[in-house]
């Protein structure tokens, strides 16, 4: 799978501080997808300024807060619907799918408007990358995933008829808690068959009450590993020779990190809203070493640290036709996990199957597999087989795992970003597949955890 950029962040400010308080109750849902990144999660991160306050940057962006004003991006994980229901065409009309037809307590409508200056997520058709959606507060729930088809114009409304369901996934695991900036994530394959500008809309639909929640990103298939474009640039591709060498670059806005492990780190932060920048560089504070540097990108990934070790990190903008920085940013601090340790290869298990069936012949079935690890040590590099006795046929590859099948065979792979069952944890994954004939369901047997027989 290739490693994407991990948008959604840890911690920015408490939750009150990002939701106006003179808004109502509602202002605390939900979630949005930050990878790839949502339109209105974007905008968010494209408008913030180090005090806080939401000045977009990028036209669409700005648009849409001159449509609607800024109280919708304070609340940017707020476009839902109450009383969605899992309800798609003949619900929401054409051209309001971003908005979920505009049923939400906020107005989210500028972000149907078809245009191909919003921020942009950069990807490789028939890659697999890892799908991020917020869980500011957390709900159990299904996420479907829809890809535009090929052929689709961009500077058209969005309808049904452009949109090709991709994935669905049933309580994604999430990289922790609610309330802050965390999210829920599994792996998503990408058709292989689509190049240029398309649409991403994901639609999460609650399965206890019917509040449903929308966001639609941007994305280019050409052949890009999740880069951005379009945060804070007015143009994406501007002339050197017109460029602004004479102007000093502004200070970036709030530094964030997120995503941190034992030895890497995502950091991000807020796009600089004035002069002329060109690039930013991350920084020790205390010694002035730049750690990392982007070309323009709001974000990047530190690597190569030291588990267990607390970094103080800063950003500063550049500007290279002049060779001018900033002023550094305020500083943020983040603390690295403790080194991973290989854990014995397996353990005692027990499994947890269901396969409610569909279709008009009830002979679809949606598979959930939970698997436990029982024993008292965690169990790396996972791997469940089972058999199918009743001739049921698998649609690979499946989701929260590489799932294959050959003959009555089936085994389960871990993806890279769950590759290890933790003593008394459990992993879910599931697949859809259908029976040799209606009503022939006869449940998997032989279930094994890394080749160790689990009990069900």
């Amino acid at each position: 799978m290739r490693r994407l950029v991990a948008l959604a962040v840890a911690a920015l400010v408490g939750a009150a501080g990002l939701v106006v308080a003179t808004e109502p109750p509602e202002a605390q849902a939900h979630g949005a997808e930050v990878f790839p990144g949502s339109r209105q999660y974007f905008c968010w991160l494209d408008g913030l300024t180090e005090t806080g306050t939401i000045d977009p940057q990028n036209p669409a962006c700005a648009d849409a807060v001159a449509t609607s004003g800024v109280t919708h991006l304070y609340n940017w994980f707020g476009n839902l619907d109450s009383n969605g229901a899992g309800r798609t065409e003949g619900y929401i009309p054409d051209g309001q799918i971003c908005d979920g037809g505009g049923n939400g307590p906020y107005d989210f409508s500028a972000y149907n408007e078809p245009r191909t200056d919003w921020p942009t997520t950069h990807l490789t058709a028939g890659a697999t990358y890892e799908f991020q959606h917020n869980n500011w507060a957390a709900h159990p729930g299904r996420f479907d995933v829809y890809v535009t088809t090929q052929g689709y114009d961009p500077l058209s409304p969005l309808g049904w008829d452009d949109l090709e369901l991709i994935d669905s996934v049933v309580d994604p695991p999430e990289s922790g808690g609610p309330g802050e900036l965390n999210y829920y994530y599994w792996d998503v394959t990408l058709p292989a068959d689509r190049s240029g500008r398309h649409l991403v809309f994901t639609h999460w639909v609650r399965s206890d009450s019917t509040e449903n929640f929308y966001s639609c990103s941007d994305v280019m298939f050409d052949g890009g590993n999740g880069e951005v474009t379009g945060i804070g640039d007015t143009d994406p591709d501007p002339d050197p020779d017109l460029a602004c060498p004479d102007e000093a670059p502004g200070v970036p806005g709030t530094v964030m990190a997120s995503d941190v492990h034992a030895t890497s780190a995502h950091v991000m932060w807020g796009v600089a809203q004035d002069g002329c920048v060109t690039g930013y560089d991350v920084i020790d504070p205390a010694s002035g070493e730049v750690l990392a540097s982007t070309d323009g990108s709001p974000m990047v990934d530190l690597t190569g640290l030291d588990p267990e070790t607390t970094y103080d990190v800063a950003v500063r903008a550049r500007n290279d036709h002049s060779g001018e920085v900033s002023a550094t940013s305020a500083t943020t601090s983040f603390t690295t996990a403790a080194e991973d340790v290989d854990p014995p290869p397996t353990g005692d298990c027990e499994v947890d199957y269901s396969a409610p069936s569909w279709g008009a012949d009830q002979r679809g079935y949606t598979a959930s597999v939970t698997v436990t690890n029982t024993a008292d040590a965690p169990v790396a590099d996972w791997e469940v087989a089972f058999e199918y006795p009743g001739g049921q046929t698998v649609d690979v590859p499946g989701w929260s795992a590489t799932v294959s099948q050959d003959g009555t065979s089936v085994t389960a792979t871990h993806p890279a970003w769950s590759s290890t069952i933790g003593a008394g944890e459990s992993v879910t994954f599931g697949f859809n597949g259908a029976t040799a004939a209606a009503g022939e369901h006869p449940d998997p047997a032989a279930f094994t955890l890394n080749g160790t027989a689990c009990s069900s």
